[in-house]
């Protein structure tokens, strides 16, 4: 993202929110997912994951702590169907699921001056990767990437009145493509249900961006995702690439090296920049990187980053 370019202010009706509560609901996360439930505190979120037996990421999640549940953010096209399979593996624990997204509003705000946005309207800003600040019942969630992208998490009215306030000191309006366009500058991927279960989790670099501990206890897919890091049995990771095409680019498209016809990449997401190129996350072998690579579909040249 460019430092002149606008803060933006985005309402993020695509993130959908999944409440887990109860005696054992750390006890059972804990079992789940990829990150160290116990490290999970008021001040401080986690970027997580929950795979399938095979190690392969069945969503991506971001926790935070609230009002004595734990809260999953999600792709809202995935929320029933992870709700769905998470509340097979409760059996007689005392865990509840709950799809939250009608008791809290989410915002994402990002930019150069976005924590300056937030501290002029009355917000204690998070200053590191992953910390959570709260005023007046809105959390506020310091996202990846160098160019300052935060999520915002309140009450409906709550957040409607900062957003209001933020608009006023300089904030912008964004579009969900816009914020997926920033996410994917920012180097953190997104799994869709185009995409759920293709993934090891060091394909998509969770291992960097801190959402496994190799040193907690046994989760799902936790056998393969050690195994991949202490053999370095992964061949595939993931990278930034651009193309030029009018033809759009989807989570799942096959990414082909020209003198190859088998996919080589898959693309994780990718979104239009201002100057009408896609910008893209993708999965691609080791070996290919130095090759010529094409959309599979347009025929477009995709090159990496």
């Amino acid at each position: 993202m460019h430092p002149d370019s606008p803060t933006l202010l985005t309402a993020l009706s695509q993130e959908g929110l999944i409440r887990v509560s109860g005696a054992d609901a750390v006890a059972f996360l804990q079992g789940q997912l990829s990150t160290d439930i116990e490290k999970l505190t008021p001040g401080m979120s986690q970027f997580s994951s929950w795979s399938n037996a095979k190690g392969r990421a069945v969503t991506l999640l971001r926790l935070f702590r609230r009002d004595g549940g734990i809260y999953l953010s999600l792709p809202s096209a995935l929320l029933a169907p992870v709700k769905k399979r998470l509340s097979m593996y409760v059996l007689r624990s005392k865990v509840t699921l709950e799809d939250a997204g009608g008791t809290l509003a989410c915002l994402g705000l990002a930019g150069a001056d976005a924590a300056a946005l937030l501290q002029k309207a009355g917000i204690t800003v998070p200053a590191a990767i992953d910390a959570v600040t709260e005023t007046d019942g809105i959390q506020i969630i310091r996202l990846h990437g160098e160019t300052p992208r935060y999520a915002i998490y309140g009450a409906a009215a709550a957040n409607e009145k900062l957003r209001t306030r933020l608009e006023s000191t300089g904030a912008k309006p964004g579009s969900e493509d816009d914020w997926a366009l920033m996410k994917i500058q920012a180097g953190e991927p997104t799994v869709y249900p185009e995409t759920t279960e293709h993934f090891v989790a060091q394909m998509l670099d969770l291992d960097r961006l801190g959402a496994i501990d190799f040193k907690k206890g046994c989760y799902i897919g936790q056998e393969v995702i050690a195994r991949a890091h202490y053999r370095g049995a992964v061949k595939r990771h993931m990278v930034r690439a651009e193309s030029r095409t009018t033809v759009p680019l989807r989570p799942g498209a096959d990414i082909h090296a020209t003198q190859d016809d088998s996919p080589v990449a898959e693309v994780v997401d990718a979104r239009l920049d201002a100057s009408g190129t896609w910008q893209m996350l993708m999965v691609i072998q080791d070996d290919s990187r130095e090759a010529d690579l094409v959309h599979a579909f347009s025929g477009a040249a995709v090159a990496i980053r």
